[in-house]
């Protein structure tokens, strides 16, 4: 009994030293030590060991005793697919074959020759790669080298010491990451990924220390660096939206960053994380219907097959919310939801209208349909072309309105697309579109660009002036229509102005009500001038308050990738397409449009035109009025008076104002300034039938929060 005792406290006393051992020695585990095991956990999590080991056999069969590629050009200097940038793009894979303990190339003699001779055939080479693009000596080059670098060295054999250092120097060839930091914040997070890489591979903290610093610095609310901006839209490339687009790079470099990070003294908090998060749960995930994004929100993507397809940020989103507050944990899967077609495009969908006053955008979202509204005014510059992307890009930012029900009613039509035709549009037909500056160097030319909103129902104003051609054009979005409104159409070109109502891939034949009796035409045809009061094409129907002329096709359109993106091919793209549009003429004066958009409807006896009133529509004033809501929405260019019955509202200065129960008790105002000038503003209302008139005088914001809405107070008396 007594030796069993003992041998109780004997192990008893072991395993008490035991865990203090363990503790001392995670206590001693540096920092460097902790971020590049998670770096190297990141690197090798979901490898395909099997098309890892059959690249690497085939690489290591096609590298030429100099240690090159024989199909690689290395002195190429291409901005886009950077072909020298595949040489260390094999080393780092032929690195973690050689590194994985349980792969068939682990600590392969002739694998090891191969990788250093290729390493050397790039240091010791008299005229080194280069690339016009920056991207790539500042980014994937020093990632790709770092890798390869922490790889070797847990591999059975490091690399020799001349290969080492030459490496490191090409490391060191990226921008400083102070630079990179007076900039972009997305490019800072790449550079400050390989200086951590960096740091771990020689022992320097300071290194890790300097790129978290910067990263934290900019990601600090009002830092403007983020490119999240005051409403939680997103830009890049300048004043440029960009939501689906640079937006995602900085969510998967976000999401890059921070595990190497995790449990590390320098690991990012939540709090730091706010702003991001709020994008990612917002806006991120709420421009899309169903599997597909808006093309509103992208700039020269838009040139990229699949790039519309919303199943491709699924991971992303996954791993983002894996990272949030687990509270909203649902709102994630139900995007994923959607973006997957696991579930429909309405599902946990809720009515929301919201208002990006920073970017000139605005999304109309129904569980029913999706509607994004892309404007430019000074503050914000026109989507890019450049790379040899996006060609024909000239219109895209122009008042440009999408109707998506299914969600894929505009996915890769721009091969086929008419350029010069875009949905929302009031433009001339150019024909050559080349004209437009590269990259982000297009500013709007007005001020005028913007609309008010409740957070459910809005409207929006867009003053154009550009292509010597004017417009005032509005937009009314209530619940089962939009009113889209243009006044003071005037045009000095050599070219038609029209005005595109859509330009959507088909899905079905036309029916047209013209002067009383419904048509219905299931074949290919077009319609020159035809005199029309509604018009249906699949799930979207279009309204108009009289009789208009209007321009209408329902066919095939052919094109091909190469129109509008010099890295795709030219084999032909032939596509349906439904195709609306007024033809204002050449050099119109004072010409005008009115019509209404209704989504999600099955028939065009579902159109009730009677449900809105259009209650004026002038280069001073537009106003349309929602009868079953009782909302009033008014665009004041100036300062005017509306009245409709026995009721007046009137407004001092130029504003959106949206009235809400404006026949009731107590009315609800929310107005804003599309110039983001005005600083006050007073609303009165009259109606006329003995109660006494109500004034709100309206206080706007200023500085970054100039153009959002403000829900007014009643002057008391």
């Amino acid at each position: 009994m007594k030796r069993i005792k003992f041998y109780a406290f004997l192990l008893t006393a072991l395993a008490g030293a035991f865990c203090f051992s363990f503790r001392v020695k995670a206590q001693e585990t540096s920092p460097l030590e902790i971020i590049r095991g998670n770096i190297m956990k990141q690197r090798l999590e979901g490898i395909n060991q099997s098309r890892l080991d059959q690249a690497t056999t085939k690489w290591m069969q096609e590298l030429s005793s100099d240690g090159s590629w024989p199909d690689i050009d290395y002195d190429s200097r291409e901005r886009g697919i950077w072909p020298p940038g595949q040489h260390f793009e094999r080393i780092r894979r032929m690195a973690t074959a050689y590194m994985l303990k349980d792969g068939p190339h682990y600590g392969d003699p002739k694998l090891y020759e191969l990788i250093e001779q290729a390493v050397m055939f790039w240091i010791n080479r008299p005229k080194p790669p280069k690339s016009d693009n920056w991207y790539f000596a500042s980014i994937t080059l020093p990632l790709d080298v770092g890798y390869i670098l922490l790889c070797m060295q847990e591999a059975p054999r490091q690399l020799s010491e001349k290969a080492v250092s030459g490496l490191l120097d090409w490391m060191k060839k990226s921008e400083p990451i102070e630079v990179s930091a007076s900039s972009a914040f997305t490019r800072t997070l790449a550079v400050g990924m390989h200086n951590i890489i960096r740091g771990c591979i020689t022992g320097d903290e300071a290194l890790v220390k300097n790129a978290v610093e910067h990263v934290v610095r900019m990601l600090r609310p009002d830092s403007g660096f983020t490119g999240i901006q005051a409403d939680y839209s997103f830009q890049a490339h300048g004043p440029q939206l960009d939501i689906h687009a640079y937006g995602e790079t900085l969510l998967y470099r976000l999401m890059e960053f921070i595990p190497m990070l995790a449990g590390s003294p320098y690991a990012l908090t939540n709090e730091q994380m706010r702003e991001v998060y709020r994008f990612s749960r917002g806006p991120f995930i709420k421009v899309a219907r169903g599997r597909y994004t808006d093309f509103n929100v992208v700039g020269r993507q838009v040139a990229r097959k699949g790039d519309g397809n919303a199943r491709r940020l699924i991971p992303l989103l996954r791993t983002v919310r894996d990272m949030d507050d687990p509270r909203y944990a649902d709102e994630y899967n139900a995007a994923i939801a959607r973006f997957s077609g696991e579930r429909p495009a309405d599902y946990k969908v809720q009515p929301e209208h919201l208002e990006f006053w920073v970017s000139d955008y605005h999304a109309h979202i129904r569980p029913e349909y999706f509607s994004g509204l892309r404007m430019v005014s000074t503050r914000t510059v026109k989507a890019e072309k450049g790379n040899g992307e996006n060609l024909l890009e000239h219109f895209r930012t122009d008042g440009v309105m999408t109707v998506m029900v299914r969600g894929d009613e505009y996915y890769e039509i721009f091969p086929v697309w008419k350029w010069n035709q875009i949905p929302g549009t009031t433009v001339p037909a150019l024909e050559d579109l080349s004209g437009h500056k590269e990259w982000f160097a297009n500013p709007g030319k007005v001020d005028f660009a913007g609309g008010v909103s409740d957070g459910v129902y809005g409207a929006a104003a867009y003053a154009m002036d550009d292509y010597h051609t004017q417009a005032k054009k509005a937009w009314f979005f209530f619940d089962r229509q939009i009113v889209c409104l243009g006044a003071g159409i005037s045009g000095g070109s050599d070219h038609p102005v029209y005005t595109t109502i859509n330009q959507s891939l088909s899905n079905g034949g036309v029916t047209l009500r013209t002067a009383g009796r419904y048509h219905t035409y299931d074949s290919d045809s077009a319609w020159k001038n035809i005199k029309v009061t509604a018009i249906k094409n699949d799930e979207v129907g279009y309204s108009f308050p009289q009789e208009t002329t209007v321009q209408l096709s329902n066919g095939v359109q052919t094109g091909s990738w190469r129109r509008i993106n010099m890295d795709e091919t030219d084999e032909p793209v032939s596509k349906r397409v439904f195709r609306l549009h007024i033809d204002h003429g050449l050099r119109p004066k004072n010409a005008s449009y009115a019509y209404s958009v209704w989504p999600a409807i099955a028939d065009i006896r579902d159109i009730r035109p009677d449900e809105v009133r259009i209650l004026k529509n002038t280069k001073e004033m537009q106003a349309a009025y929602n009868k079953e809501k009782d909302i009033c929405q008014v665009v004041f260019y100036t300062a005017g008076a509306l009245r409709f019955g026995k009721q007046l509202l009137e407004a001092d200065k130029p504003c959106v104002v949206m009235v809400r129960d404006i026949s009731g008790k107590s009315p609800q105002v929310y107005v804003a300034d599309p110039t983001h000038k005005i600083t006050q503003i007073n609303i009165r209302l009259n109606r006329g039938d003995g109660r006494s008139p109500i004034a709100w005088p309206v206080d706007l914001p200023t500085g970054k929060m100039a153009g959002k809405t403000v829900a007014a107070t009643v002057l008391k008396p």
